[in-house]
């Protein structure tokens, strides 16, 4: 009689407890920039775009009660003259893509989705590690604990 377990390959496998802290920072900026994207591809289709979140409120009887709201997606991009210019934010700060550059210059409207793609590919690969890194140390240093 054949067992059970003997029709499974068993291995052993370290399973990842949780992200490093610079993954956790890549994890956290990509999300918000498929946020945009979708925020980007919404406006052009003519459409609004929204998000639900959940939160709390009082009902009539003052019970904590679990309800669904809108939150509110700004773009973080403007029309400039015949193109679009955007930034790439972490927390409240925008990120330095270059050295004394933050904006990112788009020649058209209809660019932006793939400016947004090309975005998250460098998030993907690194390459705004080290721009992350300064905005926290900023931000850190202004709120006095670093």
């Amino acid at each position: 009689m054949m067992s059970h377990l003997a029709k499974l390959t068993i291995t052993q496998v370290k399973r990842q407890s949780a992200l490093s802290p610079q993954e956790a920072r890549r994890t956290k900026l990509i999300i918000k920039l498929e946020e945009q994207l979708k925020l980007a591809e919404a406006q052009a289709k003519g459409e609004r775009y929204l998000v639900i979140k959940p939160s709390w409120s009082r009902d009539a009887d003052g019970n904590r009660v679990r309800v669904q709201r809108e939150r509110q997606v700004r773009p973080w991009w403007w029309q400039e003259g015949e193109g679009v210019a955007m930034l790439v934010r972490y927390g409240a700060r925008s990120l330095e893509l270059h050295k004394g550059k933050r904006a990112v210059s788009i020649p058209n409207a209809a660019l932006l989705p793939g400016a947004i793609h090309t975005l998250i590919a460098a998030v993907r690969a690194g390459e705004l590690d080290a721009a992350m890194d300064a905005a926290i140390t900023e931000t850190k240093r202004k709120s006095g604990k670093g």
